[in-house]
């Protein structure tokens, strides 16, 4: 699946008190509160983001950020990448997500719900104890992620590939196990899960 990357063709040093965030570079900084604005080609490093309210993010990096607890309800994501960054606790309740990737992140406890997810790649991260929930998803990649008591509820998530996941303790329901694609020891996991006896 081809994900399309951030368009950032430059970025500079900016005060976070013009609240401009337009190629921007912010860089070191506790405690950022960003509201009513979107965020267009801009890098973030090693930034604690204390609140984002009524923000959008168009074509963003994040490396080694915090950003556990953002409400990101209602906001739309597009080219964004997520790069060892803690992500813990994040709501997307009716968010818009698109072309976004999610490297080495820690994404346990996140609330997902009715949101529309195209084109998002998760590769190594842990989303334990996260729910999914009543979601439209077109081309989402795990690769290698954790997903210890994630659950995945009302969400049609045919042809997506656990088989590098961690599934152990993965909560599904009917509708979100169907067409899906897992290895055989997953298989005989989902299955006791749904309660299904098996006999060789």
């Amino acid at each position: 699946m081809k994900i399309n990357k951030p368009k950032i063709k430059y970025t500079e040093d900016k005060d976070i008190k013009d609240n401009d965030f337009n190629n921007a570079h912010i860089s070191n900084i506790d405690n950022l509160f960003i509201n009513n604005v979107t965020i267009d080609s801009s890098i973030f490093d090693k930034v604690t983001v204390e609140k984002l309210e009524d923000v959008s993010l168009i074509d963003v990096i994040f490396n080694d950020c915090d950003l556990s607890n953002v409400n990101f309800d209602d906001e739309y994501l597009t080219r964004c990448v997520f790069n060892n960054c803690k992500l813990s606790g994040i709501s997307m309740i009716n968010s818009n997500l698109e072309d976004i990737e999610f490297n080495n992140c820690v994404m346990k406890y996140m609330n997902i719900n009715s949101s529309k997810i195209e084109r998002v790649g998760i590769n190594n991260c842990d989303l334990s104890e996260t729910i999914i929930d009543n979601c439209e998803v077109k081309n989402m990649d795990l690769d290698k992620d954790k997903l210890y008591k994630t659950e995945f509820i009302n969400t049609k998530l045919s042809n997506t590939d656990f088989t590098t996941c961690d599934t152990y303790g993965v909560i599904f329901d009917m509708k979100s196990v169907r067409g899906i694609v897992v290895n055989s020891l997953e298989c005989r996991d989902i299955a006791l899960m749904l309660d299904i006896k098996i006999k060789d």
